[in-house]
């Protein structure tokens, strides 16, 4: 049984979560011969200012971006 973690930085919608899921399971079940029933996929969402890219936190760069 394939057990995948999707791990962002942000929120997701559950509609984007239920759109996420159903491409990862299509895809292991079309390329690894996995049915999509055995697959276990866990949503992991970090705030932004708890996520750092490099030495910047990704809060702080939102911010940055606004500005602009």
């Amino acid at each position: 049984m394939p057990y995948i973690d999707v791990k962002v930085a942000g929120k997701l919608s559950i509609e984007q979560k239920r759109e996420i899921a159903k491409d990862i399971s299509e895809s292991l079940e079309r390329v690894a011969k996995k049915p999509k029933e055995s697959v276990y996929i866990s949503f992991t969402e970090f705030d932004r200012e708890n996520f750092a890219k490099g030495e910047n936190i990704l809060s702080d760069l939102d911010k940055l971006q606004n500005k602009k």
